[in-house]
């Protein structure tokens, strides 16, 4: 029961989440980070997490597979990250009918995937987000980049507005932008994404 919602452009990572947490169904204002920075050998991602609120606290540790270097797949790539956070949670009992209790968005190098259970699902127009105020959060998203809006300003948009239609989203939100890092050059607006 959260938001996050973020862009990528090919260069750079937008990322925004509520920071409300839930118990018992209700939610509670607070501090909650929703949004980690992890290494990724001499590189950081992004990673925003809908679920079980202890994967903020396991997945720090995690140890992920570096980056690709040029000329290999980011997608391989992905797919190994998803796997190692998803035997992290799993190790750590945050699973649910033996599946990964959460749901994650991963952000790299401009580019954005969707880990669910041992599996990256790529986003290639470059918008993505989850959580119960996944579809609010994606709408104003679109409707700011449309209009031209800094992608900054339209991510935390997105989050203030699906903070205001999703009961389990609450402000204040939470903002990190990761810019590109990529080894090997200047990675290009994803196929169907949006120009910043």
């Amino acid at each position: 029961m959260t938001t996050v919602v973020a862009y990528g452009d090919g260069k750079t990572v937008w990322m925004a989440a509520d920071t409300a947490t839930n118990v018992y169904e209700r939610p509670i204002v607070g501090g909650a980070t929703k949004i980690l920075r992890l290494d990724a050998g001499d590189n950081e991602v992004l990673l925003g997490m809908a679920g079980a609120g202890g994967l903020a606290s396991v997945l720090p540790s995690a140890s992920l597979p570096m980056s690709p270097e040029d000329g290999e797949s980011p997608q391989g790539w992905a797919n190994a990250v998803a796997l190692t956070l998803t035997q992290a949670a799993v190790e750590h009992g945050l699973v649910e009918d033996g599946k990964l209790d959460g749901i994650m968005l991963l952000g790299w190098n401009g580019l954005l995937w969707t880990i669910t259970h041992a599996m990256a699902i790529p986003h290639p127009d470059g918008c993505a987000a989850l959580g119960s105020g996944e579809g609010p959060a994606i709408g104003a998203l679109d409707a700011f980049l449309l209009r031209g809006e800094d992608p900054a300003v339209a991510v935390r948009l997105a989050a203030e507005i699906a903070c205001r239609r999703d009961r389990y989203s609450m402000p204040p939100v939470q903002v990190e932008v990761l810019s590109c890092s990529d080894p090997y050059g200047e990675a290009s607006a994803p196929e169907g994404g949006r120009a910043a």
